[in-house]
Protein backbone atom coordinates (compact mmCIF):
# COMPACT_ATOMS: atom_id res chain seq x y z
CA UNK A 1 0.00 0.00 0.00
CA UNK A 2 1.56 3.95 -1.03
CA UNK A 3 -0.12 6.71 0.78
CA UNK A 4 0.39 8.81 -2.39
CA UNK A 5 -0.86 12.10 -0.08
CA UNK A 6 2.70 11.91 0.71
CA UNK A 7 4.04 13.34 -2.61
CA UNK A 8 1.59 17.01 -1.91
CA UNK A 9 3.45 19.95 -1.19
CA UNK A 10 3.35 21.00 2.62
CA UNK A 11 -0.04 22.66 3.36
CA UNK A 12 0.62 25.90 4.25
CA UNK A 13 -1.00 28.56 6.61
CA UNK A 14 -0.93 32.14 7.55
CA UNK A 15 1.48 34.85 5.86
CA UNK A 16 3.23 32.05 3.99
CA UNK A 17 0.25 30.90 2.34
CA UNK A 18 -1.13 34.46 1.46
CA UNK A 19 2.27 34.83 0.32
CA UNK A 20 1.93 32.37 -2.13
CA UNK A 21 -1.20 33.12 -3.43
CA UNK A 22 -1.33 36.22 -4.25
CA UNK A 23 -0.24 37.47 -7.91
CA UNK A 24 1.36 41.04 -7.92
CA UNK A 25 2.23 41.89 -11.34
CA UNK A 26 5.56 44.35 -11.76
CA UNK A 27 4.77 47.63 -11.90
CA UNK A 28 7.52 51.07 -12.20
CA UNK A 29 5.52 54.17 -11.95
CA UNK A 30 8.35 55.24 -15.07
CA UNK A 31 5.16 53.70 -17.22
CA UNK A 32 3.30 56.69 -16.96
CA UNK A 33 6.02 58.17 -19.35
CA UNK A 34 5.74 55.82 -22.44
CA UNK A 35 3.11 56.15 -25.39
CA UNK A 36 -0.62 55.90 -24.70
CA UNK A 37 -0.43 52.61 -26.87
CA UNK A 38 2.14 51.36 -24.73
CA UNK A 39 0.52 52.53 -21.74
CA UNK A 40 -3.01 50.97 -22.70
CA UNK A 41 -1.11 47.64 -23.38
CA UNK A 42 0.67 47.38 -20.07
CA UNK A 43 -2.74 48.64 -18.36
CA UNK A 44 -4.26 44.93 -19.05
CA UNK A 45 -1.73 43.95 -16.08
CA UNK A 46 -4.78 44.98 -13.73
CA UNK A 47 -6.36 42.23 -14.73
CA UNK A 48 -3.42 39.84 -13.03
CA UNK A 49 -3.59 41.21 -9.85
CA UNK A 50 -4.79 38.99 -7.41
CA UNK A 51 -4.79 39.49 -3.49
CA UNK A 52 -6.23 36.91 -1.79
CA UNK A 53 -9.29 37.03 0.88
CA UNK A 54 -10.37 34.76 3.64
CA UNK A 55 -12.30 32.78 0.31
CA UNK A 56 -9.52 31.75 -1.09
CA UNK A 57 -7.62 30.57 1.93
CA UNK A 58 -10.23 28.13 3.17
CA UNK A 59 -10.76 26.66 -0.68
CA UNK A 60 -7.15 26.17 -0.56
CA UNK A 61 -7.48 24.25 2.81
CA UNK A 62 -10.43 22.63 1.56
CA UNK A 63 -9.14 21.48 -1.05
CA UNK A 64 -5.58 20.28 0.20
CA UNK A 65 -7.45 18.12 2.85
CA UNK A 66 -10.33 16.76 -0.11
CA UNK A 67 -7.35 15.79 -1.92
CA UNK A 68 -5.51 14.10 0.54
CA UNK A 69 -8.20 11.90 1.15
CA UNK A 70 -8.74 10.86 -2.20
CA UNK A 71 -4.77 9.92 -2.36
CA UNK A 72 -4.97 8.22 0.44
CA UNK A 73 -7.87 5.88 -0.68
CA UNK A 74 -5.48 4.76 -3.57
CA UNK A 75 -3.45 1.81 -3.51
CA UNK A 76 -5.59 -0.01 -1.43
CA UNK A 77 -7.30 -3.86 -0.88
CA UNK A 78 -10.77 -1.64 -1.32
CA UNK A 79 -9.63 0.45 -4.22
CA UNK A 80 -8.57 -2.69 -5.94
CA UNK A 81 -12.07 -3.78 -5.42
CA UNK A 82 -13.38 -0.84 -6.79
CA UNK A 83 -11.69 -1.19 -9.74
CA UNK A 84 -12.56 -4.27 -10.31
CA UNK A 85 -16.27 -3.28 -9.91
CA UNK A 86 -16.25 -0.54 -12.88
CA UNK A 87 -14.40 -2.82 -15.33
CA UNK A 88 -17.36 -5.95 -14.86
CA UNK A 89 -20.03 -3.15 -14.66
CA UNK A 90 -18.32 -1.30 -18.13
CA UNK A 91 -18.30 -4.78 -19.58
CA UNK A 92 -21.36 -6.34 -18.82
CA UNK A 93 -24.37 -3.41 -18.50
CA UNK A 94 -24.88 -4.32 -14.72
CA UNK A 95 -25.49 -1.79 -12.28
CA UNK A 96 -22.36 -0.03 -10.14
CA UNK A 97 -21.85 -0.92 -6.56
CA UNK A 98 -19.73 1.66 -4.53
CA UNK A 99 -17.41 -0.03 -2.48
CA UNK A 100 -14.81 2.61 -1.53
CA UNK A 101 -16.36 5.20 0.95
CA UNK A 102 -15.10 7.93 2.87
CA UNK A 103 -15.18 10.27 -0.58
CA UNK A 104 -15.32 13.63 -0.25
CA UNK A 105 -17.44 15.97 -2.29
CA UNK A 106 -18.59 19.84 -1.69
CA UNK A 107 -19.39 23.00 -3.20
CA UNK A 108 -18.40 26.12 -3.24
CA UNK A 109 -21.36 28.80 -4.09
CA UNK A 110 -20.82 32.33 -4.33
CA UNK A 111 -22.21 35.64 -6.65
CA UNK A 112 -20.17 36.26 -10.05
CA UNK A 113 -17.41 37.75 -9.87
CA UNK A 114 -16.55 37.59 -6.61
CA UNK A 115 -13.23 35.07 -6.86
CA UNK A 116 -14.52 31.83 -7.20
CA UNK A 117 -12.81 30.28 -10.05
CA UNK A 118 -9.44 32.32 -9.51
CA UNK A 119 -9.03 30.73 -5.84
CA UNK A 120 -9.74 27.69 -7.03
CA UNK A 121 -6.80 28.03 -10.36
CA UNK A 122 -4.37 29.83 -7.79
CA UNK A 123 -4.93 26.49 -5.22
CA UNK A 124 -4.84 24.33 -8.15
CA UNK A 125 -1.45 25.62 -8.61
CA UNK A 126 -0.47 25.64 -5.13
CA UNK A 127 -1.11 22.10 -4.86
CA UNK A 128 1.85 20.97 -8.05
CA UNK A 129 1.63 19.77 -11.25
CA UNK A 130 1.36 16.01 -11.93
CA UNK A 131 3.17 14.20 -8.82
CA UNK A 132 5.25 10.39 -9.50
CA UNK A 133 5.84 7.36 -8.10
CA UNK A 134 8.42 5.20 -9.46
CA UNK A 135 8.11 2.03 -7.08
CA UNK A 136 5.04 0.91 -7.82
CA UNK A 137 5.23 3.28 -10.79
CA UNK A 138 2.27 5.45 -10.95
CA UNK A 139 0.94 9.56 -12.13
CA UNK A 140 -1.78 10.86 -10.94
CA UNK A 141 -2.90 14.53 -11.41
CA UNK A 142 -3.35 16.00 -7.64
CA UNK A 143 -6.54 18.10 -8.85
CA UNK A 144 -8.47 18.57 -12.32
CA UNK A 145 -10.09 21.10 -13.37
CA UNK A 146 -13.77 21.08 -16.12
CA UNK A 147 -16.03 23.07 -16.68
CA UNK A 148 -19.55 21.73 -16.96
CA UNK A 149 -21.48 21.91 -20.14
CA UNK A 150 -23.71 24.79 -21.24
CA UNK A 151 -26.03 22.57 -21.89
CA UNK A 152 -25.77 20.03 -19.22
CA UNK A 153 -25.18 17.10 -21.16
CA UNK A 154 -23.59 14.28 -19.66
CA UNK A 155 -21.71 12.66 -22.33
CA UNK A 156 -19.94 15.72 -22.75
CA UNK A 157 -18.88 16.05 -19.10
CA UNK A 158 -16.84 12.52 -19.50
CA UNK A 159 -15.54 13.19 -22.69
CA UNK A 160 -14.33 16.65 -21.31
CA UNK A 161 -12.78 14.69 -18.24
CA UNK A 162 -11.12 11.89 -20.23
CA UNK A 163 -9.43 14.70 -22.66
CA UNK A 164 -8.36 16.77 -19.74
CA UNK A 165 -6.65 13.71 -18.34
CA UNK A 166 -4.90 13.14 -21.89
CA UNK A 167 -3.35 16.82 -22.20
CA UNK A 168 -2.29 16.24 -18.88
CA UNK A 169 -0.73 12.41 -18.94
CA UNK A 170 -0.12 12.02 -22.98
CA UNK A 171 -2.63 9.35 -23.27
CA UNK A 172 -5.18 7.93 -25.55
CA UNK A 173 -8.45 7.81 -23.40
CA UNK A 174 -10.22 10.59 -25.57
CA UNK A 175 -10.02 8.74 -28.69
CA UNK A 176 -10.96 5.10 -26.86
CA UNK A 177 -14.55 6.56 -25.48
CA UNK A 178 -15.30 8.38 -29.12
CA UNK A 179 -15.43 5.17 -30.93
CA UNK A 180 -18.82 4.47 -32.25
CA UNK A 181 -19.62 1.12 -30.39
CA UNK A 182 -19.18 2.44 -26.87
CA UNK A 183 -21.72 3.74 -25.34
CA UNK A 184 -22.65 6.77 -22.42
CA UNK A 185 -22.84 4.21 -19.36
CA UNK A 186 -19.26 2.18 -20.83
CA UNK A 187 -17.90 6.04 -21.12
CA UNK A 188 -19.00 6.52 -17.48
CA UNK A 189 -17.14 3.61 -16.41
CA UNK A 190 -13.73 4.37 -18.05
CA UNK A 191 -14.29 7.51 -16.97
CA UNK A 192 -14.49 5.77 -13.41
CA UNK A 193 -11.49 3.81 -13.90
CA UNK A 194 -9.25 6.36 -15.06
CA UNK A 195 -10.39 8.90 -12.82
CA UNK A 196 -9.87 6.39 -9.61
CA UNK A 197 -6.10 5.75 -11.21
CA UNK A 198 -5.10 9.38 -11.95
CA UNK A 199 -7.50 11.85 -10.13
CA UNK A 200 -6.84 13.36 -7.06
CA UNK A 201 -9.83 16.03 -6.83
CA UNK A 202 -12.05 16.84 -9.75
CA UNK A 203 -13.46 20.69 -9.93
CA UNK A 204 -16.38 21.20 -11.57
CA UNK A 205 -16.79 24.95 -12.46
CA UNK A 206 -20.03 26.90 -13.78
CA UNK A 207 -21.89 23.58 -12.07
CA UNK A 208 -25.04 26.13 -12.21
CA UNK A 209 -26.04 24.82 -16.00
CA UNK A 210 -27.11 21.85 -14.76
CA UNK A 211 -29.82 24.44 -12.98
CA UNK A 212 -30.07 26.38 -15.95
CA UNK A 213 -31.33 23.01 -18.47
CA UNK A 214 -33.52 20.45 -18.27
CA UNK A 215 -30.98 17.84 -18.48
CA UNK A 216 -29.21 18.70 -15.34
CA UNK A 217 -31.16 16.62 -13.22
CA UNK A 218 -29.63 13.68 -15.72
CA UNK A 219 -26.29 15.28 -15.08
CA UNK A 220 -26.24 15.82 -11.77
CA UNK A 221 -27.12 11.84 -10.98
CA UNK A 222 -24.15 11.07 -12.98
CA UNK A 223 -22.02 12.67 -11.09
CA UNK A 224 -23.64 11.12 -7.61
CA UNK A 225 -22.60 7.79 -9.81
CA UNK A 226 -19.22 8.94 -10.88
CA UNK A 227 -18.25 10.13 -6.94
CA UNK A 228 -19.41 6.73 -5.63
CA UNK A 229 -17.84 4.37 -8.11
CA UNK A 230 -14.52 6.09 -8.41
CA UNK A 231 -13.93 7.57 -4.94
CA UNK A 232 -12.60 10.73 -5.64
CA UNK A 233 -13.33 13.96 -4.45
CA UNK A 234 -15.21 15.77 -6.00
CA UNK A 235 -15.44 19.88 -6.22
CA UNK A 236 -18.40 21.85 -7.33
CA UNK A 237 -18.02 25.36 -8.36
CA UNK A 238 -20.87 27.76 -9.12
CA UNK A 239 -23.42 30.56 -8.67
CA UNK A 240 -25.80 31.21 -5.81
CA UNK A 241 -28.84 30.11 -8.21
CA UNK A 242 -27.78 26.31 -7.66
CA UNK A 243 -29.04 26.37 -3.41
CA UNK A 244 -32.57 26.14 -4.57
CA UNK A 245 -31.52 23.25 -6.65
CA UNK A 246 -29.27 21.28 -4.48
CA UNK A 247 -31.71 21.63 -1.81
CA UNK A 248 -34.42 19.52 -3.17
CA UNK A 249 -33.43 16.11 -1.88
CA UNK A 250 -31.40 15.00 1.49
CA UNK A 251 -29.25 13.12 -1.15
CA UNK A 252 -28.17 16.05 -2.93
CA UNK A 253 -27.88 18.37 0.17
CA UNK A 254 -25.64 15.88 1.83
CA UNK A 255 -22.93 15.92 -0.79
CA UNK A 256 -23.32 19.22 -1.55
CA UNK A 257 -22.46 20.81 1.81
CA UNK A 258 -19.69 23.17 1.29
CA UNK A 259 -18.69 27.00 1.16
CA UNK A 260 -20.87 30.08 0.38
CA UNK A 261 -19.45 33.22 -0.31
CA UNK A 262 -20.71 36.94 -0.86
CA UNK A 263 -19.32 40.21 -2.44
CA UNK A 264 -17.23 41.61 -0.28
CA UNK A 265 -17.91 44.00 2.62
CA UNK A 266 -16.62 47.59 3.19
CA UNK A 267 -14.05 47.01 5.19
CA UNK A 268 -9.98 47.13 5.55
CA UNK A 269 -9.28 44.28 3.32
CA UNK A 270 -11.54 45.86 0.29
CA UNK A 271 -9.82 49.27 1.18
CA UNK A 272 -6.10 46.93 0.82
CA UNK A 273 -7.64 45.78 -2.16
CA UNK A 274 -8.46 49.30 -3.30
CA UNK A 275 -5.11 50.59 -2.69
CA UNK A 276 -3.34 47.70 -4.52
CA UNK A 277 -5.54 48.18 -7.72
CA UNK A 278 -5.50 52.01 -7.28
CA UNK A 279 -1.63 51.74 -6.79
CA UNK A 280 -1.13 50.57 -10.82
CA UNK A 281 -1.53 54.19 -12.51
CA UNK A 282 -1.44 54.27 -16.47
CA UNK A 283 -2.16 57.74 -16.92
CA UNK A 284 0.17 60.71 -17.04
CA UNK A 285 -0.76 62.71 -14.30
CA UNK A 286 -0.75 60.53 -10.55
CA UNK A 287 -3.71 60.62 -8.17
CA UNK A 288 -4.20 60.03 -4.63
CA UNK A 289 -6.65 57.64 -3.33
CA UNK A 290 -8.64 59.11 -0.72
CA UNK A 291 -11.75 58.02 1.59
CA UNK A 292 -14.50 59.47 -0.74
CA UNK A 293 -13.15 57.70 -3.57
CA UNK A 294 -12.86 54.43 -1.34
CA UNK A 295 -17.09 54.49 -0.93
CA UNK A 296 -17.49 55.82 -4.43
CA UNK A 297 -15.95 52.51 -5.29
CA UNK A 298 -17.79 50.58 -3.33
CA UNK A 299 -20.96 51.79 -3.74
CA UNK A 300 -20.19 51.43 -7.41
CA UNK A 301 -18.83 48.05 -7.23
CA UNK A 302 -21.66 46.32 -5.07
CA UNK A 303 -18.19 44.85 -3.32
CA UNK A 304 -17.83 43.00 -6.38
CA UNK A 305 -14.09 42.21 -7.06
CA UNK A 306 -14.48 41.50 -11.14
CA UNK A 307 -16.70 45.10 -11.11
CA UNK A 308 -14.39 46.84 -8.50
CA UNK A 309 -11.65 45.87 -11.23
CA UNK A 310 -13.50 46.81 -14.20
CA UNK A 311 -13.74 50.01 -13.25
CA UNK A 312 -10.38 51.10 -12.25
CA UNK A 313 -8.99 49.75 -15.57
CA UNK A 314 -11.88 51.48 -17.75
CA UNK A 315 -11.81 54.83 -16.18
CA UNK A 316 -7.78 54.57 -16.92
CA UNK A 317 -8.38 53.52 -20.46
CA UNK A 318 -10.90 55.94 -21.34
CA UNK A 319 -8.67 58.57 -19.39
CA UNK A 320 -5.76 57.40 -21.39
CA UNK A 321 -7.60 57.79 -24.71
CA UNK A 322 -9.69 60.98 -24.33
CA UNK A 323 -6.52 63.22 -23.38
CA UNK A 324 -7.82 63.43 -19.48
CA UNK A 325 -4.99 61.33 -18.13
CA UNK A 326 -5.62 61.12 -14.32
CA UNK A 327 -7.65 58.48 -12.44
CA UNK A 328 -10.21 60.66 -10.41
CA UNK A 329 -13.85 60.42 -9.75
CA UNK A 330 -14.68 62.21 -13.41
CA UNK A 331 -13.30 58.97 -15.32
CA UNK A 332 -14.53 56.71 -12.68
CA UNK A 333 -17.72 57.84 -13.13
CA UNK A 334 -17.27 58.03 -16.73
CA UNK A 335 -16.19 54.71 -16.60
CA UNK A 336 -19.37 53.60 -14.71
CA UNK A 337 -21.70 55.78 -16.88
CA UNK A 338 -20.64 54.01 -20.43
CA UNK A 339 -19.13 50.43 -19.64
CA UNK A 340 -20.66 49.17 -17.33
CA UNK A 341 -24.38 50.38 -17.99
CA UNK A 342 -25.67 46.75 -17.96
CA UNK A 343 -24.98 46.40 -14.33
CA UNK A 344 -26.31 49.26 -13.40
CA UNK A 345 -29.86 47.38 -12.55
CA UNK A 346 -27.49 44.59 -10.16
CA UNK A 347 -25.37 47.27 -8.59
CA UNK A 348 -28.73 49.31 -7.34
CA UNK A 349 -30.40 45.98 -6.44
CA UNK A 350 -27.85 45.16 -4.22
CA UNK A 351 -27.49 48.86 -2.51
CA UNK A 352 -31.15 48.56 -2.15
CA UNK A 353 -30.36 44.98 -0.28
CA UNK A 354 -27.69 46.85 2.16
CA UNK A 355 -29.74 49.03 3.17
CA UNK A 356 -32.93 46.71 4.27
CA UNK A 357 -30.99 44.00 5.96
CA UNK A 358 -27.72 46.00 7.33
CA UNK A 359 -27.76 46.66 10.95
CA UNK A 360 -25.92 49.61 10.51
CA UNK A 361 -27.46 52.92 8.00
CA UNK A 362 -25.17 53.42 5.53
CA UNK A 363 -24.08 56.62 6.92
CA UNK A 364 -21.62 53.86 9.28
CA UNK A 365 -19.47 54.12 6.39
CA UNK A 366 -19.46 57.89 5.72
CA UNK A 367 -22.19 57.29 2.26
CA UNK A 368 -24.19 59.89 2.37
CA UNK A 369 -28.04 58.36 2.45
CA UNK A 370 -30.06 59.54 -0.58
CA UNK A 371 -32.92 61.86 -0.17
CA UNK A 372 -36.52 61.38 -2.04
CA UNK A 373 -37.20 63.13 -4.49
CA UNK A 374 -39.39 66.04 -3.65
CA UNK A 375 -41.39 67.44 -6.64
CA UNK A 376 -43.46 70.18 -6.51
CA UNK A 377 -43.88 71.75 -9.70
CA UNK A 378 -43.59 69.77 -12.97
CA UNK A 379 -42.00 73.09 -14.91
CA UNK A 380 -39.35 73.75 -12.50
CA UNK A 381 -36.39 74.31 -14.05
CA UNK A 382 -32.43 73.99 -13.28
CA UNK A 383 -32.10 77.71 -14.43
CA UNK A 384 -34.99 78.96 -12.23
CA UNK A 385 -34.05 77.38 -8.87
CA UNK A 386 -30.75 78.39 -9.35
CA UNK A 387 -31.97 82.27 -9.95
CA UNK A 388 -34.06 81.54 -7.20
CA UNK A 389 -30.75 80.71 -4.68
CA UNK A 390 -28.92 83.27 -6.01
CA UNK A 391 -31.50 86.34 -4.97
CA UNK A 392 -32.92 84.88 -1.36
CA UNK A 393 -29.21 83.27 -0.63
CA UNK A 394 -30.15 79.98 0.24
CA UNK A 395 -28.27 76.55 0.37
CA UNK A 396 -28.26 75.41 -2.75
CA UNK A 397 -27.92 71.75 -2.01
CA UNK A 398 -31.10 71.47 -0.24
CA UNK A 399 -32.31 73.69 -2.63
CA UNK A 400 -31.88 71.46 -5.15
CA UNK A 401 -33.07 68.47 -3.02
CA UNK A 402 -36.70 69.78 -2.42
CA UNK A 403 -36.60 69.18 -6.89
CA UNK A 404 -34.19 67.00 -7.91
CA UNK A 405 -32.46 63.47 -6.59
CA UNK A 406 -29.06 64.76 -5.68
CA UNK A 407 -26.47 62.43 -5.09
CA UNK A 408 -23.41 63.46 -3.00
CA UNK A 409 -20.09 62.26 -3.68
CA UNK A 410 -17.02 63.14 -0.53
CA UNK A 411 -13.99 63.39 -2.24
Amino acid sequence: MSDYSGLLPKMLFGEDLKNMLQVLPDYDESVRGLDAGTRLLKLMDIYKVFVPQNLSLEIYHKLYMMTVMSLQQKGTVDATRQLNANHRAMTSNKEYRGIITGASSCTVIGPSGCGKTTSVQRAVEMLGCTIMQMKPYRKIIPALIVSTPFDANYRGLLLQILLSIDNELDTDYYKAACKSNVNAQQILGMVCQVAHLYIGTLVLDEIQFLVQHRAGTTLYKMILQLINASGISVMMVGTEECLDYFDQAPQMARRTTGLQYRNMDYDIKFKELCKELFYRQYTKNPSEITEGIYVWLYEHSAGNIANLTALIHDAQELSIMDGNECLDITSLTKAYNQRMQMLHGYIEQRKSNRKKTSSKPTSSITVPEQIETKVTATDVTVAKIAGIIKNKDLNAIETYKKYFNVEEVVV
